[in-house]
């Protein structure tokens, strides 16, 4: 455990989120000077560091003590209650501090948060050059030429996207199914065990579809330009289930203005031949298969119900239907793999021969049993996942991809990223614009979240997030509130 000890909590968050870049796992406890004063040596004890940060209006000073001895300090100079100009000094002198007493450096450097590629998209709307913005990135947070250069290019190509589309008159359209064959080790999502929920599936679809025509009126005069259908796992649904909410899907929108229409069909286990054909039937243009890994020892490790052979299989059927646009997930830094367990990945995804790749970093999420049992696993995690996601980076693109969107997660090791890949002109749009958040979003289903944006001179000013409950039964029993939420939250951006 790290003792983390400030007079002011001003900053804590960023505090925390470099510290835990560094230290993967590890237990993070807050207090404050006058609690360590009274604290015993047993207490102490309790702690493998002590970070101190103690501020004031001139100057903040940083310390980092192992076992009672001082081993590294730091100042940081000017008045840290002006944060817009004070947060970036501190991150970067906090993460020095951090990388001289581990040895490592990190990737992103100080930079934290879930989109480093805002920093680029602001710089190219003022008018800046590639080279000016590499530089700013490497001056103000010590990134790497890698990571900088893959923000700039992921960046360049969202702008392209977004440049497209209209705030005032589009809209996106996400569907979530909660409901998976098993729960992944990692997996952090609300996601219910289908053979536990199978009799409530039917209600739920039937609830979500009273959800579905009410947000088609609310947009009744607007352009619905793409639609997610995620989970959870989608094709945990029958084949009947599927054509009961896809019909609804195409009676209720108007589909004129539709540019992609994706589906995670995510788990090969829950995919058949005659789902497949349904969700062709219906014009779905996009479809996730996602392996995760190709090494049938992790699969088990991580509780996927699937072998190898089941996901060449489902690729095999896709294309046998007709999907043209496939993508796949894999993630870096599971239990147990190594370099060679990725490059071997790699390998056979490349025969597969996707439109698209996502590589994930591994994270360690609160909520997940990755997290509840992480001392078994603290030692089967490759600490160096930066190599993995590199290796990911050249092979996507010897296979003509390009990076196109890009974001992190809380608990990623080595405060690493998450990168879609694809070859040109089968970028996903949503990924997209849910991550610049550009349009408005509009979600239905238990856990889903609506995200509605407040735009001034073509600017976004202000996003609102209309959350339905998680737990499938109260979604169902509760449906006209989610409903009014929605009704809601458009009434407050018309009033503001």
């Amino acid at each position: 455990m790290i003792l983390l000890v400030q007079n002011d909590t001003e900053y804590e968050v960023d505090l925390r989120a470099m510290i835990a870049a560094f230290f993967l796992g590890e237990k993070i406890k807050g207090a404050k000077p006058e609690e360590v004063a009274s604290y015993t040596r047993e207490m102490f004890s309790d702690f493998t560091l002590m970070i101190t940060a103690l501020f004031d209006e001139k100057t903040t000073s940083l310390r980092l003590e192992e076992n009672g001895h001082v081993l590294y300090t730091a100042y940081v100079y000017g008045d840290y209650t002006n944060r817009a100009k004070y947060r970036n000094k501190l991150k970067l002198a906090i993460y020095r501090l951090l990388s001289n007493y581990t040895g490592r450096t990190l990737p992103w450097g100080s930079l934290t948060g879930m989109r480093p590629t805002k920093i680029a998209t602001s710089a190219l709307n003022k008018g800046k050059i590639k080279e000016e913005i590499l530089e700013y990135y490497n001056y103000t947070y010590d990134t790497s030429h890698e990571k900088a250069e893959l923000a700039t290019k992921v960046a360049m190509k969202e702008q392209s996207v977004m440049k497209t589309v209209n705030p005032l008159t589009d809209y996106c359209l996400y569907i979530g199914i909660p409901f998976c064959p098993t729960r992944c080790l990692y997996c952090s999502f609300a996601a219910y065990p289908i053979n536990e929920y199978h009799a409530k599936v039917d209600e739920y679809v039937e609830t979500l579809k009273k959800e579905l025509r009410n947000i088609a009126f609310l947009n009744r005069n607007r352009n619905l330009v793409a639609i997610y259908i995620g989970g959870g796992t989608p094709t945990s649904l029958s084949a009947e289930q599927l054509e009961n909410l896809l019909t609804c899907i195409k009676d209720t929108f108007d589909l004129d203005a539709l540019r992609e229409y994706t589906i995670e069909a995510g788990r090969p286990d829950s995919i058949r031949r005659e789902k497949l054909e349904v969700m062709k039937k219906f014009g779905c243009t996009r479809i996730s298969i996602n392996p995760h890994t190709m090494n049938a020892n992790t699969l088990r490790v991580i509780g996927r119900a699937h072998t190898p052979a089941d996901i060449k299989m489902a690729v095999r059927e896709a294309r046998k239907v007709g999907f043209s646009n496939i993508n796949m997930d894999i993630i870096a830094g599971l239990p147990g793999e190594t370099i060679s367990d990725m490059q071997y990945t790699l390998d056979e995804i490349e025969k597969m021969d996707p439109e698209s790749l996502t590589v994930h970093s591994l994270a360690i999420k609160r909520s997940a049993r990755l997290n509840e049992r992480f001392g078994e696993y603290r030692d089967e995690i490759n600490k160096d996942m930066d190599e993995m996601l590199s290796l990911a980076a050249r092979r996507a693109s010897e296979s003509g991809m390009e990076p196109y969107y890009l974001y992190r997660q809380k608990n990623i090791a080595g405060n690493l990223e998450n990168v879609g890949y694809a070859k040109k002109g089968l970028e996903c749009i949503y990924n997209i614009l849910i991550m610049e958040e550009r349009l408005d979003t509009f979600a239905a289903g238990a856990g889903a979240i609506t995200r509605l944006l407040t735009t001034e001179d073509g600017q976004v000013t202000r996003i609102d997030r209309v959350e339905n409950v998680k737990n499938v039964e109260e979604y169902i029993s509760r449906i006209d509130e989610m409903l009014e939420r929605k009704v809601q939250g458009i009434d407050s951006r018309s009033l503001s």
